[in-house]
């Protein structure tokens, strides 16, 4: 929906440029606006009430086109409303919806106050007044997707709970109202009590709706759950109620991948998938479909999965080709089966497709210039990507969209090999939001040699030289080390970097470390910091953010690594014991064991096929090492040194990509 949304903001941006010549015309749209609602049915309501209509949830996009596009406007409106002299709780809570878009949140949640005390007796003023109270002010730090992290809002979680209860004795079998206690409880407060709640929301709701079943799955998926077949199985549910439902259908793809790899049973989704979609060609997308169904049976060998190759290219040849989701779908497959240059060049074809399908007129919508630029960038597009972004290509409406366009900005440059912007932004938004341990961190690496080595065998024995450096970072902590290790990996570990899935469990041993002056520091990734409940140790920071124009998802552990560092200016960079999976095993021994040692069923490594792209992670390194401030040394080196086919070929021979079926 995001290219119709940007069609519809252009639109919208136009009529209210117009409309801002006449005084108070912005003021009077911004009203118009909010009354238009007193003919359809709010989203929140259709929820409780079980009454979708389609056109409600078309009004409810174009509103909040609108309101958006006259944000002037809506705050005009906002400072000459007397939220006491208004009597009707469904003007206010057309009201409030409208400046939760805004992120208005402090008058929304006065909006919501007020509907509550004219309608005690409704749950649904009870509910919509829980859903603001999470969001009751601004105060908090939250992760934006590409800006990182940000000022956010501050949840009254207590007084949501409190509200909930009370719409729950209004109305206590009412299965939505289940459901949003389980989100509350889910991401704000006892998580098992909030994954057993939207469990019985599902099952209590005798038509529970497919978004219903893949927010379950979602958070069967959390790391900290990871629940995998019961997430995969719910997104199974959300897709057989919703056939044409994308979201739930990716949901599916990733969750079957992750988890036991039945691709025969991913494609039977597929396949139900594509014949729902209401699309132009459907005959000869099932026929093309069937024709793939062998490389995705049971057993499928090389020549199966060559046989559908061939298929693929027949369609190309014809014009032929199938949705977004199934093509990853079947990258994937190709991935798993390791035939790189296949699964490369399809993903590439993804890229064009978006590039082609989403324009340059993005209407001040950063997500579809995020996108864009996205595209652009695996294309190796990169000066048109920078004509779109550098100069700041509108000028934005509210703070945190500035630092999104200058984030892409930085970002874009870095790729072709120019860290400065990424620098100068970083020190810019440190100013603006100062984050924990960031002066600390700032101390430890600032016009310092940095080590950072990682966790692959390479057959390199560099510890003593690794020992030089002023300081040494590894993904994981270490304190002890034997003679091999000492040869390989040296002997100290002053920063460690963890994932979202390690960080709880290792913070004792950390402190420990820490306390025993065996380690200074560990950073935590940017989407950690909100769900990390416990009071942050001076020696604990969160990184600010990620690059943030990944096509098929951000850097992986050393990539993020070299990111952050970057922008603290350390003197130089040294890079160790990383073959970018070109060598005999993903991992060196003891890092990772067990079915986490290498790809297969149920694996943290089909992470790097899943959530990563390995070909771009060697562009980006290489468009570091450009920068002159990385350097690489042993094996790093030669696979740094490699252009792009010569390392898909290296992936297509590695033994470490060698899946059980490989």
């Amino acid at each position: 929906m995001l290219k119709p949304l940007v069609i519809g903001a252009e639109a919208a941006s136009r009529a209210v440029r117009g409309a801002a010549r006449i005084p108070g015309a912005d003021t009077a749209l911004a009203r118009a606006v909010v009354a238009s609602g007193r003919f359809f049915t709010p989203r929140l309501e259709v929820g409780m009430t079980d009454r979708p209509r389609a056109l409600d949830n078309l009004h409810e996009r174009a509103s909040t086109v609108l309101f958006e596009a006259n944000r002037t406007g809506a705050e005009k409106l906002a400072e000459q409303l007397d939220i006491s002299s208004i009597t009707s709780a469904e003007t206010l809570e057309r009201l409030a919806l409208r400046y939760m878009k805004l992120r208005k949140y402090e008058t929304a949640l006065q909006l919501r106050q007020r509907a509550a005390e004219l309608q005690p007796e409704n749950p649904l003023r009870w509910v919509a007044l829980a859903r603001s109270l999470q969001r009751a002010r601004r105060g908090a730090v939250t992760n934006d997707p590409v800006a990182g992290l940000v000022h956010g809002a501050v949840s009254d979680t207590e007084a949501a709970r409190e509200a909930l209860a009370t719409a729950q004795q209004l109305d206590p079998q009412n299965p939505y109202i289940l459901h949003e206690r389980g989100r509350l409880e889910f991401e704000r407060g006892d998580w098992p009590t909030g994954l057993e709640l939207l469990r019985q929301a599902v099952e209590t709701a005798p038509e529970a709706s497919s978004s219903w079943w893949s927010y379950l799955a979602a958070a069967y998926r959390k790391p900290h759950v990871a629940d995998l077949d019961k997430s995969l199985e719910a997104y199974e549910k959300a897709l057989q109620l919703r056939p044409d439902r994308e979201a739930a259908f990716r949901g599916v793809i990733l969750m079957g991948a992750r988890a036991d790899q039945d691709w025969a049973r991913l494609w039977r989704s597929a396949e139900l998938y594509e014949s729902a979609r209401r699309t132009r060609g459907r005959a000869a997308r099932m026929k093309l479909m069937e024709a793939l169904r062998p490389m995705f049976a049971a057993g499928a060998g090389r020549a199966q999965i060559s046989a559908g190759i061939v298929q693929l290219g027949i369609a190309h040849t014809k014009g032929e080709r199938l949705s977004w989701p199934t093509t990853s779908l079947i990258v994937y497959r190709l991935s798993f089966a390791q035939r790189m240059k296949e699964a490369f060049a399809l993903r590439r074809g993804l890229a064009q497709r978006s590039a082609a399908w989403l324009g340059t007129a993005s209407a001040g919508h950063s997500r579809h210039r995020q996108k864009l630029l996205s595209a652009l960038v695996y294309l190796g597009e990169y000066q048109q990507a920078q004509q779109l972004i550098d100069p700041m290509p509108w000028t934005p409406s509210t703070t945190s969209e500035k630092h999104r366009l200058a984030k892409m900005a930085a970002d874009v440059h870095l790729i072709q090999g120019r860290p400065q912007p990424l620098i100068d932004h970083a020190a810019a938004r440190a100013a603006d939001l100062p984050l924990p341990g960031e002066e600390l961190f700032r101390e430890l690496v600032a016009g310092k040699r940095v080590a950072v080595v990682g966790p692959a065998d390479t057959g390199d024995r560099l510890g003593e030289l690794i020992d030089s450096f002023d300081v040494v970072i590894r993904p994981r902590l270490m304190t002890e080390f034997d003679d091999a290790q000492l040869a390989r990996l040296g002997s100290r570990t002053d920063i460690s970097y963890f994932s979202g899935r390690d960080l709880e469990e290792f913070v004792p041993v950390a402190e420990q470390a820490v306390a025993h002056g065996e380690l200074q520091m560990v950073v935590g990734r940017a989407l950690s910091m909100s769900s990390f409940s416990a009071e942050l140790p001076d020696w604990l920071r969160f990184y600010r953010h990620d690059y943030s124009l990944g096509f098929h998802g951000p850097p992986m552990g050393i990539g993020r690594i070299l990111y952050d560092v970057l922008q603290f200016a350390p003197a130089e960079i040294g890079l160790f014991n990383i073959d970018f999976f070109t060598g005999q095993t993903a991992f060196g021994a003891g890092y990772r064991e067990g079915k986490d040692a290498g790809l297969g069923p149920y694996s943290i490594v089909n992470e790097i096929i899943l959530a990563h792209d390995l070909v771009f992670e060697h562009r980006l390194t290489t468009a570091i090492a450009a920068t002159g401030l990385l350097r690489g040394h042993g094996v790093v080196a030669d696979v740094l040194d490699l252009d792009e086919p010569a390392y898909i070929q290296r992936l297509e021979e590695s033994p470490a990509l060698r899946t059980a079926e490989g």
